[in-house]
Parts: structure tokens; sequence; C-alpha cells
């Protein structure tokens, strides 16, 4: 995926979530069935995921360095994201924080060189950088889906 399209894609989200101010409090906590996150919980998913990117991705990339140790607990990470958006953060400042984390997101984006973006991903040399991010966005839209279907059931 080139880099217009991933910065597009990126940004997109960010209107998109901003329009959630307008669906009520409880559909925003709701889960979309038993035992599953809620809008809230993904909005948080999202926001864990963007700063991992940022700290432990994108500045890496930029700078042409080696990935540092990092052990992900991915289960550990959306539980904490899902903990976080019930602890009392209102839905306004949940949505805020998104849009403040991705902006940074998409900001350290545009700095990368567009041929960055057709170069192998360090550690997994048959994937380029782009591929790396168009799987991100993939998750991103399956995520809006899902909200988006979440939304219509009410």
């Amino acid at each position: 995926m080139r880099k217009n399209q991933i910065l597009k894609e990126k940004t997109s989200l960010i209107e998109w979530v901003d329009s959630l101010k307008e669906i009520s409090n409880d559909l925003w906590f709701r889960p979309f069935k038993e035992g599953a996150w809620g809008i809230a919980g993904v909005i948080s998913h999202f926001i864990s995921w963007d700063k991992f990117l940022i700290t432990n991705r994108v500045s890496y990339i930029y700078y042409n360095e080696d990935f540092p140790e990092v052990n992900i607990d991915v289960e550990a990470v959306n539980k904490m994201a899902s903990e976080y958006a019930r602890s009392g953060i209102s839905k306004e400042d949940l949505i805020t924080e998104f849009i403040t984390v991705r902006k940074e997101l998409v900001s350290f984006l545009q700095k990368i060189p567009e041929e960055t973006f057709t170069e192998p991903y360090p550690g997994r040399e048959h994937m380029t950088i782009g591929e790396y991010f168009a799987g991100m966005i993939e998750h991103d839209l399956k995520h809006k889906e899902q909200i988006e279907e979440h939304i219509k059931k009410e």
C-alpha cells in the first residue's frame, strides 16, 4: 500500500470516531455480544495499539533502526484497553484521546519517506512496510464495521 493511501485511511477514522459522540452512553458501553467489547472498548483498543506503533515501530522505521526487543502480550494489552474504557473516562474524553493519538501517529507516518513503504518490514523480509500498515488498516476497518453493525442493530 502506498504512503498516501495509508495516510488517507488512518486519517479517515478520526472523523468517523468523532461522529460517535452522538450515540448514547448506553450503546457506547453495551457489548457487541455476551463477553465481548463494546464501542468504548474498541476505541480504547485503537488508542493502545496506536501508542504501541508510535513508540515501538514508526520512529524506528523512520530512523531505519532495528525494532526494540518488546515482548508483546496481546491479550494483556487488549484487557488493559478494555479496562481503561470502563475506568470512568467519559465518551468525549476517550474520543478526544483517540483523535490526539491517531493524529500523532499520522504525523509520524507523514515524516517517513514514500520509498520507505516499499522496503522490507524489519524482521519479516517477505512483507513491505506498506503491507504491514495495510494490515493495520484492515484491522481498523474490521472494527469499524463491527461498530457500524452494532449501531444498526439499535
